[in-house]
């Protein structure tokens, strides 16, 4: 079980990490990644909750992704978010709910403190105002990544 889980988020880091770049350069985030990272994880992830019997992993993961997905969608509903960040945060939601609620809490609140202080800093540096427009997706992306990280040191111990 252990290859199949080290295969989907080698997948999910590859696919999160170009996602990423192309989100800090031009602002999208396009689906020809963003789809493919869903259907590699709902597949990588269900095969291996099904060799190791990690069932209530799986619900976890597409619970947390169908909640962020949904989360996202009221803040793009009634927000400047665009809709790349909405299907960003259920890919997201997969990937750190398979691992634990607790790395989904803590991906999530380190992407947004991140994406708020980097703005923060850009107002005071006098680089941005409140109507300037940064991309949102890579701080999710590596919000999420720290957390995977510290759920893996955490877990090693």
């Amino acid at each position: 079980m252990d290859w199949i889980v080290g295969l989907a988020y080698a997948g999910f880091l590859a696919g999160s990490g170009t996602l990423a770049v192309i989100d800090a350069r031009t602002k999208r985030l396009p689906n020809r990644i963003m789809f493919p990272l869903y259907g590699f994880g709902a597949v990588g992830l269900t095969l291996a909750s099904a060799v190791g019997h990690e069932w209530p992993r799986l619900v976890i993961a597409l619970a947390s992704a169908a909640l962020l997905y949904g989360l996202f969608w009221l803040f793009w509903f009634f927000g400047p978010m665009g809709f790349g960040d909405v299907k960003l945060a259920g890919v997201l939601g997969l990937f750190l709910g398979w691992v634990s609620l607790p790395a989904v809490l803590t991906g999530l609140l380190l992407g947004m403190l991140a994406a708020a202080f980097t703005g923060i800093g850009m107002m005071a540096a006098r680089k941005a105002d409140r109507k300037t427009e940064i991309a949102y997706g890579p701080f999710l992306i590596a919000g999420s990544w720290v957390a995977l990280a510290l759920e893996s040191v955490l877990l090693t111990r």
